[in-house]
């Protein structure tokens, strides 16, 4: 009995199978691949910017965070999503064209999550900016523009879930996908020209917190210049290349960015001693000797030999910018700004010997 032959056309089935892979096929494997790794990355940089706001602020306002940490929170579950998306795709149905073309859990980790995330960094700016320019018209009129492109995104991830196709999907969800990106964009420059604007209207003396309006203003130009670019890409995509996923790759990062944005300004508060702030401090100290004789006199023993009274007179200048109270906290604050509650006190001490 002789052994079943080899079926005569096998290696040609499997050299064209090999070609289809790289042709247009390939683009769409390399877009949602790119998206991944890019969203793993960026997940990355969050938990770095976390674990330092974690360190360096841990006398912040509950809403602050509950804000930072329920975003992180959000933001761990999403890399879980898109990681099982990306098995289902690479691992367990590799081969399987249908597994790359189907929405999996994106339909809920990409344009809901996104959506919310985005929604509520937008809603806390627009409070912020409300605070600033004292117009709550303002305030309202962002939060409105942010409203409207999160409910877009979850009513594009509901589209999503039922399609259950990329293809179909940038046939069917034009609307929607539209609002959502295109009003996120719109809401992004919106508060980074009002912020930049209201910021640098602050007057002050102090050259620290000169530095550091100066740090904010930088940092919202280049995070809402970011944000605003990477949802435009997502939409040109989407509507360039109907029947392809290319828009994916932008897609899986832009909540990332969002969060990243706003805990980076939160750790903009942070000094670096010696570092490139713009701000020196320069002390020389002489060693004395001090006995406390009276409340509030000193005696105070110098190196020469004399000795003297010396009353001391503490004169406190407190730099306060956009003096509010915090509607998260039922307390008053004297001093709160966009970095949460920052202000910059000097205390100058004039003794006489």
């Amino acid at each position: 009995m002789s052994a079943p032959g080899i079926p005569p056309n096998i290696a040609q089935r499997q050299v064209t199978y090999h070609l289809q892979v790289a042709g247009p096929l390939l683009m769409v494997i390399v877009s949602k691949l790119l998206g991944y790794v890019f969203n793993w990355g960026l997940y990355g940089a969050l938990a770095v910017q976390v674990y330092m706001y974690y360190m360096s602020f841990p006398n912040d306002r509950t809403g602050i965070k509950t804000l930072v940490f329920g975003l992180f929170f959000v933001e761990t579950a999403q890399t879980i999503l898109i990681t099982h998306d990306l098995f289902a795709a690479y691992a367990s149905g590799w081969g399987d064209i249908s597994q790359l073309a189907s929405a999996h859990l994106e339909w809920f980790s990409t344009p809901i999550l996104s959506g919310i995330v985005s929604c509520t960094v937008q809603l806390f700016f627009a409070y912020r900016i409300s605070v600033l320019a004292q117009s709550k018209a303002l305030g309202c009129g962002i939060a409105l523009l942010a409203l409207t492109q999160g409910v877009s995104a979850i009513v594009q991830g509901i589209q999503a879930a039922i399609i259950n196709d990329f293809a179909k999907l940038q046939t069917e969800a034009r609307v929607s996908v539209s609002l959502w990106l295109g009003g996120s964009a719109i809401c992004d420059v919106v508060i980074a020209i009002f912020l930049c604007y209201y910021l640098s209207q602050t007057n002050t003396s102090f050259q620290a917190t000169k530095v550091l309006l100066n740090k904010i203003i930088r940092l919202t130009i280049e995070t809402g210049s970011l944000t605003a670019t990477v949802a435009t890409v997502d939409l040109i995509l989407f509507f360039a290349f109907p029947k392809n996923n290319y828009h994916t790759t932008p897609a899986l990062t832009i909540a990332k960015l969002y969060t990243n944005s706003l805990v980076l300004t939160f750790n903009s508060r942070m000094r670096v001693i010696g570092g490139r702030d713009g701000t020196h401090t320069s002390e020389s100290h002489e060693l004395r000797t001090t006995r406390i004789t009276a409340p509030g006199v000193v005696s105070v023993h110098n190196p020469i030999g004399s000795v003297g009274v010396a009353p001391i007179r503490i004169t406190r200048t407190t730099d306060v910018i956009g003096d509010v109270k915090n509607d998260w906290d039922d307390r008053k604050d004297s001093a709160y700004t966009l970095s949460e509650g920052y202000h910059q006190s000097r205390n100058r001490a004039d003794t006489s010997v």
